[in-house]
């Protein structure tokens, strides 16, 4: 039977992880990165290509999961501990922190204070009906689900 040939929409949604993977991932800048992990049923590799929301000190990445905790990359991460990043030309395997409550509020603000438009449209998901649109991520911080990626397998 032959495969049926992907649609355009298909297409265009592959091409930054195609990009990634062919060492390109610079081409998409440092505000997104691409995390490679293991599914937990099927034991696939598994690539997912999310925004950065800050560097931290240490070389990782802070990143928000747009499913909370029910995407799937977000559960094979928490359940593995570990995953590959790929930001930028840099590519290093990292261990996985779930980030607590009391230190989501600083990402938060920094990341709706750089990029207002798009903390305003991820703030859309949260927002309760009459609440203003000029609401940010950062207006949100218990609803967030913020992830760590730390470089080395700790």
């Amino acid at each position: 039977m032959a495969r049926k040939r992907p649609s355009l929409a298909q297409r265009v949604l592959a091409a930054p992880t195609l990009l990634y993977r062919a060492g390109l991932g610079w081409l998409m800048t440092e505000r997104y990165l691409m995390i490679e992990h293991t599914g937990r049923r099927t034991g696939l590799t598994r690539r997912t290509i999310v925004e950065c929301l800050q560097k931290t000190p240490e070389g990782g990445v802070i990143v928000a999961s747009a499913l909370g905790t029910k995407g799937a990359w977000f559960i094979n991460i928490t359940d593995s501990g570990k995953a590959r990043i790929h930001h930028g030309r840099r590519r290093y395997d990292a261990t996985v922190k779930v980030v607590p409550p009391h230190e989501k509020a600083a990402p938060l603000t920094a990341f709706s204070a750089a990029h207002p438009t798009a903390a305003r449209l991820y703030a859309r998901r949260f927002r309760a009906a009459g609440e203003p649109g000029t609401t940010t991520l950062a207006d949100y911080p218990d609803q967030v689900v913020l992830v760590e990626f730390r470089p080395g397998r700790g």
